[in-house]
């Protein structure tokens, strides 16, 4: 009797403690898990799910569909024995090196299956409508310039149709879809962020979404869209190297030079001349004697000062900084901008 107790008391505690694990990769590699004789997902992809797991240790193996990257068996801990959770997303992640696996954090479940069943793009809608937002999700190739966000009206028409979906796992495919195939401003990408519940799930469309904005300055505010301090620390590292990477994107060509001087010649505020080339700075790189003749548009300090710092990342020989700071006026700003220049240098 007693030890028929005992096992079910045992069971029930595992019953109590279902958790599920959640494995990505920094490198972005896609990955299938193999865990009790079955492989997750189907098609590999950078971050697996497996969900309902009732066991403290678990053996699994990290399968590499690049075959220039060796497999990794291991044992991951899920909660321990002498505090159980239950309920939670425990996560660990694949550092670069796609060799060493390091736990990440524990945050409340999110409840989405491991294995999300594949959208059939072709499927047959009834309306012009159900035809034209299948086109802007999955097939739009009109948008391709980095520097006009989709149209607000056929935004506001996939929100709509994403927002109606009933299975949160059919509208996390379409949301990365959605991005994968447009582009937004920020205002719009914002309004997609707080349509995706879970932490795990958000910071994965954050990414996703930073490659595809027209002007990706000015976002350390987006980490206030988590809870978890360790969450909030993985966005900010994910922002400052896609800020950093700017000066690898592609130098700004005479030809696209001019379409942006054209532009702001156009404009009386210096606000708008300063937004229009946030945009051109977050979709190309530039050399110094572009940042100069862009400077000449600005006759106040302060807005001289924000160019140069955003400048500062889509330079494409960063040491140049300091020889553009004399094109400001007062020493008060030039003072501020060497110590701007040299905190950059630090990191």
């Amino acid at each position: 009797m007693n030890k028929f107790l005992l096992v079910v008391f045992f069971t029930c505690i595992k019953c109590l403690s279902q958790n599920n694990l959640i494995i990505f990769t920094e490198s972005a590699e896609a990955i299938q898990i193999e865990y009790q004789g079955k492989i997750y997902p189907n098609i590999p992809q950078s971050d697996v799910k497996i969900t309902k797991i009732n066991e403290h240790a678990v053996s699994i193996k990290i399968i590499f569909p690049n075959k220039n990257i060796r497999s990794i068996d291991t044992t991951l801990f899920l909660y321990h024995p002498s505090k159980p959770i239950e309920n939670q997303d425990v996560l660990y992640v694949i550092q670069k090196d796609n060799k060493t696996i390091k736990y990440l954090a524990v945050l409340p479940s999110s409840d989405i299956q491991p294995i999300i069943p594949e959208i059939d793009t072709t499927i047959q809608v009834k309306t012009r409508e159900e035809r034209t937002v299948q086109k802007i999700i999955f097939l739009n190739d009109s948008n391709t310039q980095p520097i006009k966000p989709i149209d607000t009206s056929d935004f506001n028409m996939v929100i709509k149709h994403i927002d109606k979906t009933p299975n949160q796992d059919r509208k996390i495919i379409l949301i990365e879809e959605f991005i994968k195939h447009n582009y937004f401003n920020i205002q719009q990408a914002q309004n997609i962020i707080e349509r995706v519940p879970f932490e795990v799930e958000r910071l994965k469309i954050m990414k996703m979404l930073l490659s595809k904005l027209v002007d990706i300055f000015g976002l350390e505010h987006w980490q206030e869209y988590f809870k978890s301090s360790i969450t909030k620390e993985s966005y900010m590292e994910y922002y400052q190297q896609r800020l950093y990477s700017l000066n690898s994107k592609s130098l700004l060509s005479d030809s696209l030079f001019k379409v942006f001087f054209q532009r702001i010649s156009l404009l009386d505020s210096e606000i708008d001349v300063l937004k229009e080339l946030k945009i051109m700075l977050s979709n190309y790189s530039v050399n110094a004697q572009h940042i100069e003749k862009f400077l000449s548009y600005f006759k106040h300090d302060q807005y001289r000062e924000e160019f140069l710092k955003y400048a500062f990342y889509a330079l494409r020989n960063r040491k140049e900084f300091e020889i553009l700071i004399n094109n400001l006026e007062f020493k008060e700003t030039k003072d501020r901008l060497l110590k701007f220049y040299g905190q950059q240098k630090q990191k």
